[in-house]
């Protein structure tokens, strides 16, 4: 009978811990969720933005930008042109999607 009574009191204990601990664990998941469809708005936003630029500048359409192509349009031509130079990694003068994906950090 003690043993019983024990366990009943050990039962009543335990569930509200257990659903303490699963109800911690709900809110952390639903944290993590928004923080990963946060990350995804962000990282669509920047895809827009890229194929914004790329539509509005590209005026050959080959999916690149050159220099003069970069810089059509800017009103800091100097701090436009070092941005081409940062941007422009293998060195060929053109900026393709891929690399101006790494400068935005996707």
């Amino acid at each position: 009978m003690k043993s019983l009574s024990l366990l009943i009191i050990l039962l009543f204990v335990a569930a509200p811990v257990e659903a303490k601990q699963n109800k911690n664990q709900a809110a952390k998941n639903k944290q993590a969720e928004l923080q990963k469809k946060k990350e995804k708005e962000e990282h669509d936003k920047k895809r827009e933005a890229i194929n914004k630029v790329l539509e509005a500048k590209d005026k050959n359409h080959d999916g690149s930008l050159t220099k003069d192509e970069y810089l059509t349009g800017e009103a800091d031509q100097a701090a436009a042109s070092q941005k081409f130079d940062a941007f422009n990694k293998n060195g060929d003068r053109s900026l393709t999607r891929s690399e101006i994906e790494a400068s935005l950090g996707l």
